[in-house]
């Protein structure tokens, strides 16, 4: 059986059981394969490193690095070196390295590539990945280097890899698309509402970064002349963070059309937001947006930002409207669009919904072009179910 080694900062371990659960759905899904992950969570301001496993083929590690980045390829060659030393005591070669950041786990990756002879690949993260690029200058021609010889590049969205073919200076072959599983997959057909009727879902300790300030904003700009508009906004958050978003949308003046509406489990996201005219969320900062994905395979239209998250996901599908997150103004020209438009996209969603247009972004979709990129770079002859690919499609206007 071929081994796969993952280093992960985002798989749920003991040290922090909370992190997101995308990782590890991915790797569940690839069946065929034996995966071993390496879950790594820094400590700041230490300089050690432990080793703690907590399943089989499962180890946490905590190592210590000032907060920053501060001399980050340093700790992280630690860290790598760690993970060589444990793997040649448990007398395991893998196959394959998948490093699910680039521009952190990459580092570590291409420093076992380098010792051992193992080939990697790389997930590529909008939102951190190009944060810390951009920041570590003294760290690019690392990162170029660590590139070129990535085996390939995963970016979850067409705009991450537009971004890093041009950053990196790469030919576009060296990029495949890799969308992330999300919570909620389950197809709902779409039902007219007819009132613009709003919804948005996000963790409440986010609203700088998901955009409810110019959430609000546009929604004051609409009310006049959109009597009876309202966007609910579901998500738990800390109780400052429950004052902030309150104090934003009373800056705003918008107490009348948003409404803070508390947690939502996450097994009645879709359903909810199945009864809603569109979704709308226009963050400042996004890798992905998988609550834009659930949305649309709930049957409603979306309003996603420009070169962030979603972007380029849907390009060619007739599904909602992209919009500059720092405007107000171009926030409100979209909600409005989707609310008068609201029985044509939904319509359109249908169609897309029924005709398999969104298998790429579902767990079956995504598991089976996982292992069909496992199996290619690893030499495995792969099920003949294994070769699908997501399409790559025009941009919407």
């Amino acid at each position: 059986m071929k081994i796969v080694l993952h280093i992960s900062a985002d798989f749920p371990d003991p040290l922090v059981p909370e992190k997101t659960r995308a990782v590890e759905n991915l790797i569940a899904e690839a069946e065929g394969f034996r995966h071993i992950v390496y879950s790594i969570n820094r400590v700041s301001w230490r300089s050690d490193i432990a080793l703690f496993p907590f399943a089989e083929d499962r180890t946490a590690v905590a190592y210590g690095a000032p907060p920053y980045g501060i001399r980050l390829a340093h700790h992280l060659s630690v860290v790598a070196e760690a993970i060589r030393i444990d793997l040649e005591s448990k007398r395991v070669m893998p196959d394959l390295i998948h490093a699910h950041k680039f521009s952190v786990e990459g580092l570590v990756a291409s420093e076992l590539s380098e010792k051992t002879g193992i080939p990697f690949v790389a997930s590529l993260w909008g939102d951190t990945d190009i944060k810390i690029f951009e920041t570590k200058k003294m760290l690019r021609p690392r990162y170029k280097k660590i590139a070129r010889e990535a085996a390939v590049l995963l970016p979850p969205s067409p705009w991450t890899k537009e971004y890093f073919q041009q950053a990196l200076a790469l030919d576009p072959s060296h990029f495949e698309l890799l969308p992330v599983m999300t919570a909620g997959e389950v197809i709902i057909a779409p039902k007219t509402v007819g009132e613009p009727r709003l919804v948005s879902v996000f963790a409440l300790d986010s609203w700088r970064r998901k955009g409810l300030d110019v959430l609000a904003q546009a929604a004051v700009l609409l009310a006049k002349k959109m009597p009876g508009l309202t966007i609910d906004v579901y998500g738990r958050g800390s109780p400052r963070s429950l004052l902030e978003a309150s104090q934003a949308i009373q800056k705003a003046g918008a107490e009348n059309c948003v409404r803070l509406m508390g947690p939502l489990p996450h097994v009645k996201v879709q359903q909810t937001i199945n009864r809603y005219a569109a979704f709308v969320m226009a963050p400042r900062r996004e890798t992905y947006g998988m609550v834009h994905v659930e949305a649309v395979l709930a049957g409603v239209p979306i309003l996603w930002s420009k070169e962030r998250g979603v972007d380029g996901l849907f390009n060619g599908f007739e599904i909602g409207r992209r919009c500059d997150p720092d405007s107000a103004a171009d926030v409100a020209d979209a909600i409005r669009f989707l609310v008068e438009n609201e029985r044509r996209l939904k319509k359109s969603i249908a169609r897309r919904q029924s005709d398999g247009s969104f298998r790429s972004l579902r767990r079956d979709g995504i598991g089976k072009h996982y292992i069909g990129l496992l199996s290619r770079l690893t030499g495995k002859p792969a099920p003949r179910a294994a070769s699908f690919r997501p399409r790559h499609m025009p941009r919407v206007s």
